[in-house]
């Protein structure tokens, strides 16, 4: 699942993805999430990175339990990420 959120300057892009059972390919057992930031006008985000990617986030103990809540972990990283790394409005 793909969500786009709008933060200040900033656009979260976040994907959740189904986590498959590493002996069992055919089982899903939760969802992971990726969440990439970019600004709206196209500038870096700092220097002359253009985007960061938080790479792939999971729960406390594995993969997230449902879609939504990976998708709320990833915007809840996202506005953090804007608001303390990058200085921007949450």
């Amino acid at each position: 699942m793909h969500q786009d959120v709008e933060v200040g300057d900033y656009l979260l892009t976040i994907n959740a993805e189904p986590k498959c059972d590493p002996p069992d390919a055919e089982k899903i057992i939760g969802f992971n999430v990726r969440v990439l930031v970019t600004r709206h006008d196209g500038t870096p985000v700092h220097g002359s990175v253009h985007a960061e990617d938080s790479g792939e986030l999971t729960g406390n103990h594995g993969p997230y339990v449902t879609m939504a809540e990976a998708i709320a972990h990833g915007e809840a990283w996202g506005r953090h990420f804007v608001a303390r790394v990058l200085g921007g409005a949450v």
